[in-house]
């Protein structure tokens, strides 16, 4: 992709030889709601930060002073924050980027700020000027590196190349939500000028190979992994190299081929080249090729079995994975899933767990599980559901309950140890992996809850890439693992956050009612935080469930449906009309 970069002068005053001083221009009424959304974000903040211009073909980004001034008043914000929690003490900070075209000037400001502010820099072993490394790796490395309590990570994801985003972590892998990124946001508002420190030098560290290390000795906990070996395996990232995903499967003796073309957006959700992909993989004699977003934490498959091609999406790669290690490999699965997400996997596990669409919900119950301490804030936001014996759902606001149901299930089965695979996954792609022991004391005859691995509680989709990728190596096949009479799939209305909230509240109405879209009839059913707020709607028919939500990650509300393969795509279709023209 052909893009020439612009950007504005930006005028400072210098204070000393290695300081600066920057006044910043009053916030517009736009530029606050930018800051400070009236939509909390799932994961992080992001923002279109160049203007693009598209002429012949080619693109011009120009990167303009007020929306860089947007970015750094935030990375003034987060370490404002992290200095009043920590006292002033242990300031030190890990800085990661994906490789999109302003990431470099994001990494150079971010930095000068911090080092200002007395905090010790650390980046990811790279080049002069980058510390590249995924977001789920950035994230994890909270917890990974011991001493080190601040991680920030300048990804926006799966957006477009024009936008950038801030994803931070204090003190634990889980995203920042609640009063905490109140908190920042309105520290952000209020900040009206900001030194910055031109010379500084980061610590550099390499903190892919710390994950990857830690992914080994997570996956021997569940699955030997040795058909990969000498496989023959296509990895398409979309952006940049996936260097921690290259490393991690050529370590584990794959042959790979990279294929090092850029896709914009880059989202290998929406958009897959076959024709492409199916020359390489015949010239490469290889049947298995990995689609990467920019930051790695959403994925598709596309694999050749029996001679066909198929391109298989998070739901389903997952749905396939958790019933085949259940009923093949006799794992016992606590299904932790967003509402959202497949339930062509819910027959298969010990126990399901239904959440908001976020870690920041999904997290809470891997904290719940091993007795970590939650911010209220974040347990009174979250959506939380566990699934009892007649599917009913049981809202849960602390972790006791959980484990109750959990020593129900094993004494029900006639079990006093389990070993458990605990999945938390999303449909857009996330997926992380941890071991849960349940063992009796014989003295006391009271249950422990434990694991002896790091508890990430963000997205960590690799190690689940890895079993997959071994189990397809192994001959196990996606289309025989699942339900395909039922077709899951999501799709977007456009939204502002005006419009997301009154559409949330005018369709309160209907919670508890029967509604007739076209041809079919619903059960309205809004699911709630723990705050009371509803934070989905469940839309039931004979032979369908749909969900609509805001998403926090875009413009857009966003629609899911589980339905009838002939009839999925027009009953969504229906649904996405019916409400836009009703309630936006």
């Amino acid at each position: 992709m052909d893009i020439e970069l612009d950007i504005e002068d930006i005028e400072f005053k210098q204070l000393t030889e290695n300081q600066k001083i920057l006044h910043l221009p009053k916030l517009s009424k736009e530029e606050e709601k930018i800051v400070d959304p009236i939509v909390a974000p799932t994961s992080g903040l992001r923002i279109q930060i160049f203007d693009v211009d598209e002429h012949d073909g080619k693109f011009k980004y120009t990167l303009t002073r007020r929306k860089l001034f947007l970015f750094l008043r935030l990375f003034k914000a987060i370490s404002v924050k992290f200095k009043e929690i920590k006292k002033n003490e242990n300031l030190k900070v890990l800085i990661f980027t994906d490789d999109r075209p302003s990431s470099k000037i994001l990494l150079d400001y971010s930095s000068q700020i911090f080092a200002n502010d007395g905090f010790e820099l650390y980046y990811q072993d790279d080049l002069d000027g980058k510390s590249r490394i995924s977001s789920p790796y950035g994230s994890a490395s909270v917890a990974l590196y011991e001493d080190i309590d601040l991680v920030i990570v300048l990804t926006a994801s799966h957006n477009e190349l024009s936008w950038n985003g801030i994803k931070f972590y204090i003190n634990y892998p889980i995203p920042i939500s609640g009063d905490l990124f109140k908190d920042v946001s309105k520290i952000a508002l209020t900040i009206t000028d900001i030194k910055l420190r031109t010379k500084y030098d980061p610590i550099k560290i390499d903190a892919i190979k710390k994950n990857n290390d830690y992914i080994l000795d997570l996956l021997s906990n569940i699955i030997n992994i040795e058909n990969i070996q000498d496989s023959n395996i296509i990895i398409w990232p979309y952006l940049g190299k996936a260097e921690g995903i290259l490393r991690l499967f050529r370590r584990l003796g794959a042959n790979i081929t990279l294929i090092e073309e850029t896709i914009n957006p880059p989202n290998p959700i929406k958009k897959v080249k076959e024709k492409k992909l199916q020359k390489i993989m015949k010239e490469t004699k290889s049947n298995i090729a990995l689609l990467l977003d920019a930051d790695r934490d959403r994925i598709a498959l596309y694999v050749k079995q029996n001679g066909k091609y198929y391109t298989f999406i998070p739901n389903e790669i997952y749905s396939a994975m958790h019933n085949i290690l259940a009923r093949v490999y006799g794992k016992k699965i606590i299904n932790v899933r967003t509402v959202p997400s497949d339930l062509r996997g819910d027959e298969t596990s010990f126990l399901n767990i239904l959440t908001g669409v976020g870690y920041k919900h999904l997290g809470i119950i891997l904290y719940f599980l091993f007795d970590i301490e939650v911010d209220q804030s974040k347990i009174n936001s979250a959506l939380l559901y566990m699934e009892g014996d007649e599917r009913e759902l049981i809202q849960i606001d602390e972790p006791e309950p959980l484990k109750e149901m959990i020593l129900q299930e094993m004494e029900e089965n006639g079990i006093d140890n389990a070993k458990f695979v605990v999945v938390m996954w999303e449909e857009s792609g996330g997926h992380t992996l941890n071991i849960l022991d349940v063992e009796k004391d014989e003295t006391s005859n009271e249950f422990k809850f434990s694991t002896n691995l790091p508890l990430i509680a963000d997205k960590y989709p690799v190690p689940a890439l890895v079993i997959i990728t071994e189990l397809l190596a192994s001959g196990h096949q996606i289309p025989k693992a699942i339900d395909w009479s039922i077709k899951g799939i999501n799709r977007t209305i456009d939204a502002t956050d005006e419009q997301k909230v009154k559409i949330m509240k005018e369709f309160e109405k209907n919670d508890g009612k029967e509604l007739k879209i076209d041809e079919n009839t619903y059960d309205i059913k809004g699911l709630y935080d723990n705050n009371g707020n509803i934070d989905i709607y469940q839309l039931k028919s004979s032979n369908s469930t749909l969900y609509f939500r805001p998403s926090g990650t875009g413009p857009n509300v966003r629609f899911y449906i589980f339905g009838d393969r002939e009839t999925y795509l027009n009953e969504i279709k229906a649904v996405m009309r019916f409400v836009k023209e009703n309630y936006a």
